[in-house]
């Protein structure tokens, strides 16, 4: 019995030593006394227990500045950052089985970054090395690199559209010319995804808001060509960065049928983004009266901006070598006629109806 309890205690300090060591790794903006005051509470000290003893109980989870510790998945994670120790089978740990049945992983609040960051540092280094994919066959090894790649642009282009960016995915090659003819196939992939995403911005209309049923206002219209300004900017640094320009030349030595497809789609995104850019730059100075027009709580005073903003938006329609269409002209009427009707729904009185429609006339028309 005396020796089944000490191999007992010296199992469960052992498990439970290394899982503290790798928390205090995760969390070493917390050194010495300020790790240990957090990590050492009876909750920690329980879950620890359970996880290593319990072989129902797969998943270990610190969390948070606190450190707090967890059996279970909690609906939303606190702020900061995330340990997370998973069982790969149900079993009871201990010091023999602890490196290869647990696996130990780090989420940060941006879950999409930190997996974007883990498939390009580690799993692609693993499975393009050729000692992994012995016994594989050639073509088996081909479609699972190929599958890869697309699964990494993908990762790069949800990544980049959370934080409000348009990416074009790079292939994971060097800029090595010789490496880079070998492997043109690969190249014609990365010029489709690339297709794909201007194309996208590029399709995009500020009058699709209205088609889609939806009463946007001028504000809308201001943060739509602010958007569209900021990720053509993006797509044309992109394009002119040197990775990029050596693919395209790479592709171009190549002969190529996508080169010339593409270089039109680029001429498209030099013009749309001096459009964008142009457009931003006036609509700017409507932004003021814009904000006025949709927050002013006094609805009869709203009269007075009508004749400044009619005043700026002909002057943009006199010198803007963009924003000078009926369909542009018509769009942001349209928008500011909905700031109007919103004002005006604010206005009626629920008490009084009639009264308050016939202030409403009163004071618009």
């Amino acid at each position: 019995m005396a020796d089944d309890a000490a191999a007992a205690a010296k199992k469960e300090v052992n498990c439970a030593k290394w899982i503290e060591q790798r928390v205090a790794t995760a969390f070493s903006a917390l050194q010495g006394a300020k790790f240990t005051a957090k990590y050492a509470t009876e909750q920690n000290e329980t879950c620890v227990k359970e996880f290593l003893e319990n072989e129902d109980v797969v998943t270990l989870i610190f969390a948070g500045d606190n450190v707090l510790g967890m059996i279970k998945m909690p609906p939303s994670l606190p702020r900061g950052k995330t340990v997370c120790f998973t069982k790969f089978h149900k079993t009871a740990i201990t010091p023999k089985n602890i490196y290869t049945d647990v696996m130990v992983n780090e989420v940060t609040n941006n879950t999409i970054e930190y997996l974007e960051k883990l498939i390009t540092e580690i799993y692609l280094p693993l499975f393009s090395n050729p000692a992994n994919q012995e016994g594989w066959g050639e073509v088996a090894s081909k479609e699972v690199v190929d599958k890869f790649h697309a699964y990494m642009a993908s990762v790069s282009i949800i990544s980049s559209a959370t934080k409000g960016e348009t990416c074009l995915p790079l292939p994971p090659v060097d800029g090595n010319a010789t490496n880079l003819s070998s492997k043109i196939s690969l190249l014609e992939g990365s010029i489709v995804t690339w297709t794909k995403q201007i194309k996208n911005v590029l399709k995009q209309d500020p009058e699709d808001l209205l088609k889609q049923g939806l009463h946007p206002t001028p504000d809308a219209e201001i943060e739509f060509w602010k958007l569209k300004a900021a990720n053509l900017n993006s797509i044309f640094e992109q394009l002119q960065s040197k990775k990029v320009r050596k693919i395209l030349t790479a592709l171009d030595r190549s002969k190529s049928t996508y080169c010339t497809t593409f270089a039109r789609l680029c001429k498209e995104v030099f013009t749309a983004r001096i459009e964008a850019n142009d457009n931003m730059k006036y609509l700017r100075t409507l932004e003021e009266w814009f904000i006025r027009l949709n927050n002013d709580e006094d609805f009869p005073s709203l009269t007075e901006l009508f004749k400044p903003m009619l005043h700026i938006i002909l002057l943009i329609w006199k010198n803007s070598k963009h924003y000078n269409t009926p369909a542009r002209l018509v769009v942001l009427m349209r928008e500011i006629c909905n700031s109007l009707i919103n004002q005006a729904r604010k206005y009626l009185s629920a008490q009084d109806n009639d009264s308050s429609l016939h202030g409403v006339q009163e004071h618009v028309l």
